[in-house]
């Protein structure tokens, strides 16, 4: 899908299920594909010029935590306000990166209204560089489509460029030319990849592009735009209208139990409000540049990754998550001072009384991914002086 003209021609599929390598494609009008795609699972190619490909490492292992922290990451690295941007993630990497799509929300609720206005919803939507195969470490995978060249760099990885751009493009990725080009051509597409000056593996039997695509398409190693605010919105509201009345009487339940509770509730808010302004305050401790919070998570995600940026081991960044984890658990435990030498973290810390430290050997007795070591505790007129040792377990 390339533009959201109702009248625009669009080459589409309509598969079996158990479809393998037998995909027709037909063209139409983009407005007469609609009532086609009542009762099937629609996927959407979204041109990959619309949508930026990067990877970010976050030493996170939940996505929503991820999602959370991408657009701090990523915010130097974009032209654009990231608040105007969209962020979808794709798996893990075995390096901790997590590859990224970014995508505007204005382009993404255009091509996502253009359907939904008519009363379909897709199940998915592909930045169409994802239907290219997954390169080798040695390879690059292109796809000629018409006037532009698809090329998937990597598994999360590539561009989008004119015919006449392609080996300018090409250097800039591999200027030694070292790598094998995969190049797949549909019998209508005039192309000669003979012309270029690298390695090349010609792919042809193909009617076109899309059906190319559709053979390579793997959703395992694809970033599905419609994330977050854009994930199953709409089904929800397509199912809500059945059950209004029996989601008005749990409602009335619920504020009901509120009613009775609410007291209970306050304090325990008013308790919650002290926690999180402590944890602010321990934040601003170990980050004292920092002076604004907005998301407390998010940014502390933003920080670890910057220090993984630095000369630090994956061992450090370990041991730095679990100190940031201890301190913030054991109230009036304040860091001082860090030192990361032979694979252990040594931090310096103030409390104003040896429970503290007592309460931060508790918080050590549950398996924790770091070995605590208490090789000081020294108590004076400013309060207690600890010093103590992580190592991995």
């Amino acid at each position: 899908m390339r533009a959201v003209d109702p009248a625009a021609p669009t080459a589409y599929c309509i598969a079996r299920a158990d479809a393998l390598a037998s995909f027709p494609v037909e063209h139409a009008p983009l407005q007469d594909l609609i009532p086609l795609a009542a009762g099937r699972r629609v996927v959407v190619l979204l041109s990959s010029t619309e949508v930026r490909l990067c990877s970010v490492p976050l030493p996170v292992r939940h996505a929503s935590k991820v999602r959370q922290a991408v657009p701090f990451a990523l915010e130097d690295q974009l032209a654009d306000d990231v608040q105007t941007q969209h962020f979808a993630i794709g798996a893990r990497g075995s390096d901790g990166h997590w590859p990224v799509a970014v995508i505007a929300h204005e382009r993404l609720q255009a091509y996502l209204g253009f359907f939904t206005e008519r009363g379909v919803r897709p199940d998915t939507m592909i930045p169409d560089l994802f239907a290219l195969p997954v390169p080798e470490a040695h390879q690059f995978s292109l796809l000629v489509d018409g006037d532009e060249i698809l090329v998937r760099t990597a598994a999360a990885a590539g561009f989008v460029c004119a015919r006449d751009d392609l080996e300018t493009c090409l250097l800039l990725a591999d200027g030694e030319r070292s790598r094998q080009l995969r190049v797949l051509i549909a019998r209508d597409q005039d192309f000669d990849p003979s012309l270029l000056r690298w390695n090349t593996e010609p792919l042809h039997g193909f009617e076109h592009p899309l059906q190319a695509m559709l053979q390579h398409l793997d959703g395992r190693q694809a970033i599905d735009l419609l994330q977050g605010e854009y994930s199953t919105r709409q089904d929800w509201l397509r199912l809500w209208q059945p059950w209004r009345l029996a989601a008005g009487l749990a409602a009335a339940a619920v504020v009901l139990a509120a009613t009775q509770h609410g007291v209970q509730a306050w304090h325990l808010g008013q308790e919650l409000d002290a926690l999180n302004e402590r944890n602010q305050q321990r934040y601003r401790e170990i980050f004292p540049q920092e002076t604004r919070i907005v998301d407390l998570e998010a940014q502390l995600g933003q920080q670890l990754a910057r220090l993984q940026d630095a000369p630090a081991s994956a061992e450090f960044l370990a041991l730095l998550g679990v100190a940031a984890e201890a301190i913030a658990a054991v109230p009036g435990l304040r860091l001082e001072a860090l030192q990361y030498r032979e694979a252990s973290l040594y931090a310096s810390m103030r409390a104003r009384e040896l429970q503290a430290l007592e309460q931060l050997k508790a918080w050590f007795e549950p398996p924790r991914p770091a070995r605590l070591e208490v090789q000081s505790a020294n108590a004076g007129s400013e309060g207690v002086q600890i010093r103590i040792k992580l190592s991995p377990t």
